[in-house]
């Protein structure tokens, strides 16, 4: 057992492709004063600190087109800073490895088709979120319209670094090796987290 628990951290930890950004978000308070849950005024919405308030299975599973009974649920790192919740699937998916020596075969190795969102800031404003997201360091990141009050996808990481109205969050579809589909689908994910669960 205690092997399994180490295996499953060491896959979290070595499969996350992470940001290369700083790993200390803005501090989350796990235990939230009643100001702290008062709802924003254009919305309803006050982020409990659960990850599962924003991304739910149902919504995976929609986003993804697999079969929410076929899905494994990760996070082993719920409530603690750099927690990730991510939902995959084994279907088999292979990428290729090129080989790092030449004349040497690029060999194809099995992966799986997952979607996850970390650094889920509740208690976010713009600075915050345009400080957390360091433009001036990472000039790659390009600016995706109609998504929140702002959005920026990260080309080198395969995300997507989402505001909107006080809630900031990264959030990855990767369920194809095709980057342009992957892309769409954790656009149009964002869209419908803001939608459903934050409007």
């Amino acid at each position: 057992m205690k092997n399994l628990l180490f295996l499953a951290i060491c896959i979290v930890l070595f499969s996350c492709k992470g940001n290369g950004q700083p790993t200390d978000p803005a501090p989350k308070n796990d235990d939230p004063s009643p100001e702290a849950l008062v709802p924003n005024p254009k919305t309803d919405f006050v982020f409990s600190g659960d990850y599962e308030d924003l991304l739910t299975l149902e919504l995976a599973s929609r986003i993804t087109g697999f079969e929410p009974s076929k899905a494994n649920k990760m996070n082993p790192l719920k409530g603690m800073t750099g927690e990730i919740l991510r939902y995959y699937w084994e279907n088999g998916r292979e990428r290729e490895k090129e080989s790092t020596t030449p004349n040497r075969k690029n060999t194809k190795i099995g992966c799986m088709d997952l979607v996850q969102i970390k650094w889920v800031d509740g208690e976010a404003d713009m600075d915050s979120f345009l400080d957390f997201i360091d433009l001036e360091k990472y000039p790659d990141l390009t600016k995706v319209e109609n998504v929140g009050e702002s959005a920026y996808w990260n080309p080198n990481k395969n995300h997507l670094e989402v505001y909107y109205n006080g809630v900031s969050f990264t959030l990855q579809v990767d369920i194809s090796n095709n980057d342009i589909l992957d892309k769409e689908k954790t656009i149009a994910l964002a869209k419908l987290i803001i939608e459903e669960r934050i409007k």
